[in-house]
């Protein structure tokens, strides 16, 4: 099977690039997959069958035009990956059926897997304390025990509190799309994703996300 993944941007493409052999296999094994990275998530369009903006290079902007795009191609071998954040949106099951229903425009539905990570790709970074601590030794013990898995608490920032020397304060709290704490959320997944244990991470969104990638390639 061939994964053809839609992220946000540069850290979740630097994540998947190092976690999906240890998901699925060894690139080729037979599975292949190709990471494709936006200028973040932008929004679904108000008119899902309309003609997306060129200069608008969001991931849920233009993602209606790609599922169509995709299954016109009429390929059976080909999934179709969504991995996107549920940031501040109160309603998980909501915002994924308002993302599964924008197959209903294709007239040929893709095979497709939509999968979020709750509240950031982050989460599933603090689902594993061991490689957490194996990547940053100092990290505030205090902190990464109160942080519960999962949940809607400002993971970037709590992750950053934890391991970044000086805390969020030193960082720099300017927003997670500031260039700035881009760069350092891609240093975090570069350094902590090849630590990271697939079989007994904790975060229930890694979790899903593994599963249903893995059932995905025995269609």
């Amino acid at each position: 099977m061939h994964f053809e993944i839609l992220v946000e941007g540069q850290a979740e493409l630097t994540a998947l690039s190092i976690l999906m052999k240890h998901v699925l296999c060894d690139y080729g094994q037979p599975h292949t997959w190709k990471i494709h990275k936006h200028r973040g998530i932008g929004r679904i369009p108000d008119d899902p069958e309309g003609k997306p903006n060129k200069h608008d290079q969001t991931l849920l902007h233009n993602l209606p035009s790609k599922l169509r795009a995709y299954g016109q191609e009429g390929r059976d071998d080909v999934v179709v990956v969504l991995l996107v954040d549920l940031d501040d949106r109160p309603d998980c099951v909501l915002f994924k059926n308002n993302l599964v229903q924008l197959l209903d425009y294709c007239p040929q539905q893709p095979n497709a897997l939509f999968r979020i990570a709750i509240e950031e790709l982050e989460a599933w970074f603090l689902g594993d304390r061991e490689a957490l601590k194996q990547a940053y030794p100092d990290a505030r013990q205090q902190i990464l025990d109160a942080y519960v898995q999962d949940s809607q608490c400002g993971t970037w920032e709590k992750l950053a509190e934890a391991i970044y020397p000086g805390g969020l304060s030193a960082l720099g709290k300017h927003g997670k799309r500031s260039v700035r704490i881009l760069e350092q959320k891609r240093i975090w997944a570069k350094e902590i994703c090849p630590l990271l244990d697939v079989q007994t991470n904790q975060s229930p969104s890694f979790i899903a996300f593994r599963d249903g990638v893995r059932r995905m390639a025995a269609i």
